[in-house]
């Protein structure tokens, strides 16, 4: 999600000193502070679809990932912005030094066929039937790279609250300039026929003169991030809660071959139940066989995805192997002052455990984080049926828990469902920046009929 300054934001310095080993000491709540923003390159951008069997001319170059970790150790140098960014000739580094320490290569496994395929599916967007000023704006959400999230209210609603939305707004220069063209109209074309309970869903899209716009679902429960710094960290029973609800909602994506790639708390939303909605899609993308892009957040990435040896499903169970263990010890396994200095670490798999933590949750993490993908719990034969038999969650129901019948451990404190006391209170954009939410922009003269930027988002 495109993400405010929340309360309880990411730390900027380590949550436990470097010389002090958090497998060795109790856990102490310490102060976070988050200031990372996304970097993009100006490579060629990801096709929706996957490339097909792997080459060198196939191979995509494009980085798309936080330009700082979440939890550093040292402030980044002001005189030099990008001094926290990791180089394409970094990587290839930490790929070759890897690559010599394997006697033999990985086996290629043919690609599967979706069990559901997403061109068959409805689209749950109809066209026509709203307009942006059938919208008032009341209040801001978050803010991102070339992205803003907006609380909407239908006009004509009587002041019911039930008529709030999300609207993500994008800048269609920013979009273009980044080369993301592909990934935001991917991103449209999945939540328009995407519909599962633990999932946000797209109600519209709509375009004026400078945005493309989003109309989605308000979940006014914030992030699971804010309640994880509120908690420090999670029970076992908590976190399986909502493991096994990011299970699901994996479970339904990849069931059309869609891998997410963006898996953190920061993008988990709880509702006024305190169920988990996933958001913001940006890296979603449909790939049948494997994909080449580097995305995502530098603490979240896969071994494969570092060593730029193509990526699908399995780094998917790999981000929720990272993230239980983030839920239940209030840091990730794998942090450092530089996003390469992560890398490095990832790929060197050393995790320090707590003492505290019990052997079948220390198996089921090591399952989610085997370096060998053909051996990561999720992408062996059984596939997430073999993460629904784990024995860590004996005893859940995952039909009643779809079903949304089992109360949730978290009922964030909620007075309506235009609430925003979980997200900051930021100012409302400029008039200017915004038209079409505000007046009904005519149509530009014969001449100036054909925008070739606004030509690159006509499903909007």
């Amino acid at each position: 999600m495109d993400r405010p300054v929340l309360p309880f934001p990411r730390s900027a310095s380590l949550p436990i000193p470097s010389e002090i080993r958090p497998s060795n000491i109790p856990f102490q709540a310490l102060p976070f502070h988050r200031d990372s923003e996304a970097m993009v390159t100006d490579g060629p951008i990801t096709p929706p679809m996957s490339p097909g069997p792997h080459n060198d001319a196939d191979q995509e170059a494009s980085i798309i990932v936080d330009a700082e970790p979440r939890y550093s150790g040292v402030q980044r140098d002001p005189r030099n912005p990008q001094s926290a960014s990791v180089s394409q000739q970094q990587l290839h580094t930490l790929s070759s030094q890897k690559m010599d320490q394997e006697e033999t290569p990985r086996p290629r496994t043919p690609p599967k066929p979706p069990l559901r395929v997403l061109e068959n599916e409805p689209s749950h967007v109809p066209k026509g039937n709203l307009k942006l000023t059938d919208f008032e704006v009341k209040g801001t959400l978050g803010t991102g790279t070339f992205a803003r999230v907006l609380l909407v209210r239908q006009r004509n609603s009587s002041g019911r609250t039930d008529n709030c939305f999300a609207m993500k707004v994008l800048r269609k220069t920013e979009i273009v300039r980044l080369r993301q063209v592909e990934h935001v109209n991917a991103e449209r074309y999945i939540l328009s026929r995407i519909r599962h309970p633990f999932i946000v869903d797209l109600y519209a899209t709509f375009q004026d003169s400078l945005n493309i716009y989003m109309l989605l679902s308000y979940v006014p429960g914030g992030e699971l991030f804010t309640h994880l710094r509120r908690a420090g960290r999670f029970t076992a029973d908590v976190t399986r809660f909502y493991l096994a609800t990011i299970i699901l909602a994996l479970k339904h994506l990849h069931s059309f071959n869609i891998i997410y790639r963006d898996l953190k708390p920061e993008n988990l939303l709880l509702d006024t139940r305190g169920y988990l909605r996933l958001t913001d899609f940006g890296f979603a993308k449909t790939v049948d066989d494997r994909t080449w892009t580097l995305c995502g957040t530098p603490e979240y990435l896969a071994p494969e995805i570092i060593q730029s040896d193509g990526h699908g499903k399995a780094a998917d169970w790999w981000a929720c192997g990272i993230l239980a263990y983030e839920m239940m010890v209030g840091y990730p396994p794998f942090f450092d002052e530089t996003a390469y200095g992560i890398y490095e670490k990832i790929l060197q798999g050393k995790i320090n455990w707590p003492k505290e933590m019990d052997p079948l949750t220390r198996d089921l993490i090591k399952a989610f984080l085997h370096p060998d993908r053909s051996k990561r719990l999720g992408n062996l034969i059984g596939g997430p049926q073999d993460v629904l038999d784990h024995p860590w969650f004996r005893g859940v129901d995952w039909d009643a828990l779809e079903r949304r019948e089992i109360r949730a451990p978290i009922i964030p404190q909620i007075s309506a469902n235009d609430d925003i006391r979980h997200y900051s209170h930021l100012p409302l954009p400029p008039l200017d920046e915004i038209p079409g939410l505000f007046r009904e922009e005519r149509p530009p003269p014969l001449y100036q009929r054909f925008d070739p930027i606004a030509y690159q988002f006509l499903e909007f």
